[in-house]
């Protein structure tokens, strides 16, 4: 979602790619020929006055079906982690059930951040019990090193990672440490492998780590870098001390499933609010000034586009 861009990271998303900015001159056009029609009773709103506003456009684009999914959880396993492997397996059993509502034909994968040392667990599908999901953080081996890049980077080209990963798959990978990423790969190094491995599917990335300001309290070990490579992926980390095992399925435009969209910009003209599906107008929308979401009122279609189109002051 945004005012100024779209993230895609597949050729096969090649329909949605950037839509947004392709599209924001319609819109726009569209938005500046309806709004005086719709607020032609509205005395207050001087339309005619473009000098004293502008238009903004806010997107995004509602998750498809999906054929195959793998998830790839890289844990950090080192001795400060412990009191972690309970939310990492309560997590992802939460985010199967929401992934299940998009494809029966999905498998998780545990590895620890240690490329020297990345036991394997899994492959978990649908058969899986709930007991297996919860129990495998804790059945992946203690490690010393927390290369979280470098680790994912030697499991995909090892035996275990090309038999789990399947070419057809969309790629889901988590990242989790309560510590910075310490291999020698930058966060822009990493995504163009994964963006050249994963080149004819989709794939997307969620860090789970330490945050400036989190709720854990301190100011050091900060995952710069698990929060440098979701900020390539348009995304801010996640607080690893918050309750981030409840909304994991917002996490990753892959297996969301959005009512809603969050305005870019504050202090919208509200009157001047419009909303678009497929490029179709709806007013099964109300706008939510305490958050300042335009919530609708039904959730839109696999792979539709929706856009909220808004005038602010200027």
């Amino acid at each position: 979602m945004g005012s100024t861009s779209c993230q895609r990271t597949s050729l096969r998303d090649d329909t949605h790619k950037c839509i947004h900015q392709a599209f924001k001159k319609t819109v726009t056009s569209i938005f500046l020929l309806l709004v005086p029609s719709l607020l032609s009773c509205q005395s207050d709103i001087m339309i005619a006055d473009k000098s004293e506003t502008r238009v903004v456009v806010d997107s995004f684009v509602q998750a498809n079906m999906i054929e195959e999914l793998d998830i790839l959880v890289v844990v950090d396993t080192s001795g400060s982690m412990i009191d972690n492997f309970d939310d990492v397996g309560m997590g992802m059993e939460t985010l199967r059930i929401d992934i299940e509502n998009l494809t029966l034909d999905y498998q998780f994968g545990f590895i620890t951040a240690d490329p020297t040392n990345f036991s394997f667990v899994g492959p978990y599908d649908s058969t899986a019990s709930s007991i297996d999901i919860l129990l495998a953080p804790s059945l992946l081996s203690s490690t010393f090193y927390e290369e979280g890049f470098a680790s994912t980077y030697e499991f995909l080209r090892s035996e275990n990672g090309l038999s789990f990963s399947r070419s057809k798959s969309d790629f889901l990978l988590f990242l989790i440490s309560d510590e910075d990423e310490q291999s020698s790969i930058s966060a822009e190094l990493f995504q163009e492998f994964l963006q050249s491995e994963f080149s004819e599917v989709n794939h997307d990335v969620v860090a789970i780590t330490t945050v400036i300001d989190g709720l854990c309290g301190y100011s050091y070990d900060i995952g710069w870098k698990y929060t440098e490579l979701a900020s390539l992926y348009g995304k801010n980390s996640i607080d690893i001390c918050g309750d981030w095992t409840v909304w994991l399925s917002e996490s990753s435009f892959i297996t969301q499933q959005k009512d809603y969209i969050d305005l870019s910009e504050s202090d919208p003209i509200v009157s001047s609010i419009v909303v678009y599906i497929d490029s179709n107008f709806t007013s099964e929308w109300e706008y939510i000034e305490e958050s300042n979401r335009v919530q609708l009122h039904s959730v839109p279609d696999y792979g539709s586009l929706i856009e909220v189109g808004y005038k602010v002051n200027i």
